[in-house]
């Protein structure tokens, strides 16, 4: 009995590994409410369906690297998770065109391990495609900016801006950074 236990957690723990394996890098949408930071490559993907290989419409996103090393705006710390997942903080850390908030404290790291604590959401929960529901908010975010007018937040819109504003500000201070600012710098040239 005991060496049929083993064998199954044997043969289970290598199906998982395997499929880790095949199935990477995962899409953004695969990786819905979540307590686990995700590891390697997610695919950013402004297309209503998901792919499973990289095409000009997905963008290969890090966590890792923007999440463990010192890839904050002014390169000297790791960035807060509220940077980019911005409905983890409380109402009073929101600024410019944010409006909710989600969390009573700061998200962290120490935080999301917490038992109680909610999972986060994926960026695809509050920004869809264009035209597409996103799966928890009635619509996309329409937002007012100042120089721009009312901007509806769909997922490309929220990528770009949350990715290029942030890269922009790291070039001017390191200019030989590796943090691109073109589109065939994330799009991969296609």
């Amino acid at each position: 009995m005991k060496k049929t236990i083993v064998l199954a957690t044997a043969l289970a723990y290598l199906s998982l590994s395997l499929a880790g394996y095949f199935y990477s890098p995962v899409t953004a949408s695969a990786l819905l409410d979540s307590k686990v930071q995700p590891k390697g490559d997610i695919l950013l993907n402004k297309k209503a369906k998901t792919t499973k290989s990289p095409d000009k419409n997905t963008v290969a996103f890090n966590h890792e690297n923007h999440s463990l090393k010192n890839y904050s705006a002014d390169l000297k710390s790791v960035p807060r998770c509220a940077e980019c997942h911005h409905t983890d903080q409380p109402k009073e850390l929101l600024t410019g065109v944010l409006k909710t908030s989600e969390r009573a404290a700061d998200l962290t790291t120490a935080l999301l391990e917490k038992p109680d604590s909610a999972p986060v959401k994926s960026c695809l929960t509050c920004h869809a495609q264009t035209d597409v529901k996103p799966s928890g908010w009635p619509a996309n975010p329409v937002v007012e900016y100042e120089d721009e007018g009312e901007v509806t937040l769909n997922n490309e819109e929220a990528y770009h801006r949350n990715c290029i504003i942030c890269h922009e500000a790291v070039k001017k201070i390191k200019p030989d950074t590796t943090a691109v600012t073109s589109c065939a710098g994330c799009h991969n040239g296609k």
